[in-house]
């Protein structure tokens, strides 16, 4: 009897936490706004770049013009949890039989496919901008390494998330940590200036993957590892802030 009632409330929890996801992702859908800028900020840069500098220039600072789009949605998933304490969605959800923890996965996931839509996007844009690719790109490893920068920038937008309390406040303060991962990180140069960053991480398993069509797990296992691992620690410290700060709830 016992872990009959186990398997219920874990099938229930899967539906409310699905239920959410599709909620939110269909919530975000409608502010096209949002989407638009989501999508057209690191474009613009691609097509900028792409105009700015000769194609050898372009061809070293493409990999890291890829991850810029990712590490923007850490003011997306931040500003998404923040309009949600304003509308008072939060304080409802909290009286519901909805636990703190699927409110949270539910905003993760969502944004999670918003990123992957993103990523494919960015790819295909990249190729049409002309940006160079190996002959032996490994198209898993080119979508894997954003896939995982997306992650821990949701890991660094839940932790901002359990501190502000306004959409507006939460857009702002995000750049405060999206232009240091994207600069030190060297999405803007030809080599990171800041090794140990996740940024830094990542541009450097794209430039090997992209431009020399590396996919030695010697060069960038390592990388895409230490990725995943700050994702992970970011994405814990987030649902612990989170679920303590009862009074932003």
């Amino acid at each position: 009897m016992a872990l009959m009632n186990s398997g219920i409330l874990i099938a229930q929890e899967r539906s409310q936490l699905w239920y959410l996801v599709i909620k939110n992702f269909k919530s975000m859908m409608r502010e096209k706004s949002q989407l638009v800028w989501l999508i057209g900020y690191p474009m613009l840069f691609i097509g900028l770049f792409s105009v700015a500098y000769d194609t050898e220039v372009f061809k070293i600072l493409a990999p890291g013009l890829l991850i810029t789009g990712p590490v923007v949605i850490i003011s997306q998933l931040a500003s998404h949890f923040a309009e949600e304490k304003e509308l008072g969605t939060l304080q409802r959800l909290t009286t519901t039989p909805v636990s703190r923890l699927t409110i949270l996965l539910s905003g993760l996931f969502s944004q999670l496919i918003v990123g992957t839509i993103q990523i494919v996007i960015l790819i295909i844009m990249a190729a049409v901008f002309g940006v160079y690719f190996h002959p032996d790109v490994n198209i898993p490893l080119l979508f894997v390494i954003p896939f995982l920068v997306t992650f821990t920038s949701l890991g660094f937008g839940l932790i901002l998330a359990s501190f502000v309390k306004s959409s507006s406040s939460a857009g702002g303060l995000a750049w405060f940590i999206i232009l240091p991962l994207q600069f030190l990180g060297g999405s803007f140069s030809d080599e990171p200036l800041v090794d140990f960053l996740p940024t830094s991480l990542a541009v450097e398993a794209m430039q090997s993957v992209m431009i020399y069509g590396t996919v030695s797990f010697d060069v960038v296992g390592l990388n895409l590892i230490l990725i995943l691992i700050t994702g992970i620690i970011g994405v814990i410290i987030g649902v612990v802030l989170f679920q303590r700060k009862t009074a932003i709830l």
